[in-house]
């Protein structure tokens, strides 16, 4: 069945306003809270694993970050980083000495110093045939960033930050003045191990290794990608369109990650303590955040999250990866899984620029809720095949190892395609730079808003969601109508949040939990004992589905419901039901799955395939 696309303006509005009040409804932590118990640090749970004799990475949070030093050393430990952004320390401690270290007055939590890795997907990459700039498909037709740039609009005065494994310019793409040709960049500032300088270039300082462009380096190449996607300022031959989502915007580069594309919490903090105590120097206004790690706590009590909402805080809109893991529920990485920042799920274009009937969803693409219960990704950008740099010479001992693990790249070529979470977070990074530039007065809330409620949704000829919001957000953003529609000032995302309370409360104490949030989503087992169903109760207390997986987390198809038949009759949970009927409202059994409410999911496709349907037109 071939499903058109409803261009009814008041009925996108509809689903536009619906998804985003599916973000705001949240509560205390009260669940947590009546169950925690003395003491009142938080542990993570693997490294009450860790065998006596160990040594642990740890990441302590405490009252101050002095604090949280003292605390290290007095268990005979040894502090690596003064982490102040989060009134922690990075260290290495004894595994025996956990149990005193978390005793400890004043300490919050102790979470293990995990590693951090590029959210690409290096198998499906292939290379970019031609020369230079002849690529053909730029990204910015996709997204109608190219509208803009043709207004003037292309990301001026904007300084965007990046973290990850670093940017490389090869000689072919530098010039012989202050700046390379291909971008507009900063410098970069490498804090990798010890952060010390590799080689004679650079300037040391005390955590972190300064390069200018003509020293700057990615051994990776994956930063090198993704601030090419933001900012390259090479034009396409054939269409005249800039490469570039934001070709004006100025780049700083902060290396967290190495040579095999990995890296630490204590590295991330380290630039993210960089970019808030910094950005005005830079006039930074955007974090890319191409990166990922696996959730096992709290949003509030990861410190990886901490340090990106004290960004936010601050005034810096985070953009954010929502992790290659996806085919499956609960899949949002750290810190997609933030509920404040902007969390970037991809969809696969087909390189057909302009037409969305045949976009699909990754299988790769991380999927929500969160596992705090929270609706991700925010938003899909494209994120399959995207054009960017990528240095591919191995003579000259710079060549990015990703390409050269590819064979099919090309040697003399430094533009190849690549796919995944990370690309797609560029992509969106850029549009909320031109937002910024034009808009400068916007804050990190507002800009979410703007760009969720612009975004364009997967809908069926009947205005219905084709896919659920924990699989597309609230569609595939569309730059012109975020950087150029009427806003109501007051309208922000995050509205019913307060990020300033949720930060203050470091402890996981039991009075404490209750300052920060649980989000809306709800899983039920089914009456059967073969699928959950995701679901959220409205202010009425009437429920609404989201969709429903099988029990290894896996979606339901319209084949797999036929099969199982699964219903929510007597669900564990209990899940409401409307008055006077026996069945949770905003729940309908019509041989497939239809819910009310303005959401709906019609399981056509036994893949996460988009298509037959489209994303709606601009309001």
């Amino acid at each position: 069945m071939t499903s058109r696309i409803s261009h009814n303006r008041y009925s996108f509005v509809a689903i536009a306003t619906a998804l985003l009040l599916l973000t705001q409804f949240t509560a205390p932590h009260a669940a947590l809270a009546s169950s925690q118990t003395a003491p009142a640090a938080y542990v993570d749970a693997t490294l009450r694993m860790a065998a006596p004799e160990s040594d642990l990475s740890v990441i302590v949070s405490a009252r101050s970050a002095q604090t949280a030093a003292s605390v290290i050393n007095s268990v005979g430990g040894r502090v690596t980083s003064e982490l102040w952004l989060i009134d922690g320390a990075a260290g290495i401690i004894p595994a025996a000495s956990l149990r005193n270290l978390e005793a400890y007055p004043g300490v919050n939590s102790v979470i293990a110093n995990k590693v951090t890795h590029s959210t690409s997907a290096p198998a499906t990459a292939a290379a970019a045939s031609g020369p230079v700039t002849d690529q053909g498909w730029p990204v910015a037709i996709d997204v109608g960033a190219d509208q803009l740039h043709k207004q003037g609009i292309a990301g001026q005065k904007t300084g965007v930050a990046v973290l990850d494994s670093g940017v490389y310019f090869s000689k072919e793409l530098n010039k012989s003045s202050k700046q390379p040709s291909t971008i507009s960049f900063y410098g970069q500032l490498d804090f990798v191990g010890d952060g010390r300088c590799q080689t004679a270039a650079g300037t040391q300082a005390k955590d972190y290794c300064f390069q200018n462009y003509r020293d700057s380096r990615d051994p990776f190449g994956h930063g090198s990608h993704v601030a090419g996607i933001i900012g390259n300022q090479f034009n396409d031959v054939a269409s005249g369109v800039s490469l570039g989502i934001a070709p004006q915007a100025k780049i700083l580069s902060l290396r967290v990650l190495d040579e095999n594309g990995l890296g630490t919490y204590e590295d991330v903090i380290q630039g993210i303590q960089y970019v808030v105590e910094r950005r005005q120097d830079y006039n930074i206004r955007v974090m890319n955040v191409s990166l990922s790690a696996q959730a096992t706590v709290p949003y509030f009590v990861d410190p990886l999250n901490r340090a990106v909402e004290k960004a936010w805080a601050a005034g810096v809109v985070v953009v954010a990866a929502a992790g290659n893991i996806g085919g499956r529920a609960e899949t949002i990485t750290v810190p997609g899984n933030d509920p404040y920042v902007i969390t970037v799920g991809a969809v696969d274009t087909k390189r057909t620029p302009g037409v969305w009937s045949d976009d699909t969803l990754p299988m790769w693409s991380s999927m929500g809720p969160t596992l705090d219960g929270f609706v991700k990704p925010d938003v899909l950008a494209p994120g399959s095949s995207i054009v960017s740099f990528m240095y591919n010479n191995a003579l000259d001992g710079n060549g990015a190892k990703l390409a050269l693990q590819h064979p099919e790249y090309s040697k003399s070529a430094s533009l190849f395609r690549m796919s995944g979470t990370s690309m797609a977070t560029a992509i969106a990074t850029g549009v909320v730079a031109l937002m910024v530039s034009r808009s400068p007065e916007l804050t990190p809330d507002q800009v979410k808003y703007r760009l969720m409620t612009t975004a364009r949704p997967a809908v069926g000829s009947d205005g219905q969601l084709a896919l659920s919001p924990l699989r597309q957000g609230h569609g595939l953003i569309w730059a012109p109508s975020a950087v150029l529609s009427a806003f109501d000032s007051d309208a922000r995302a995050n509205a019913n949040m307060d990020i300033a309370r949720d930060l203050a409360a470091g402890s996981t104490s039991t009075s404490e939990l209750a300052a920060h949030y649980q989000g809306p989503v709800r899983k039920a087992l089914s009456d059967q004992g073969n699928s959950y169903l995701y679901y959220l109760l409205d202010d009425t207390g009437a429920s609404i589905g989201l969709g429903a997986t099988e029990l290894d987390l896996t979606w339901l198809d319209r084949t797999k419901i036929d099969a199982l038949q699964p219903s929510w009759l007597n669900a564990q949970p209990a899940i409401p039901a409307a008055k006077g009927s026996t069945q949770p409202s905003g729940y309908a059994w019509n041989g497939g799955y239809a819910w009310n409410g303005g959401y709906a999911w019609n399981g056509s496709s036994s893949a996460q395939n988009i298509g037959p349907t489209q994303w709606v037109d601009e309001p």
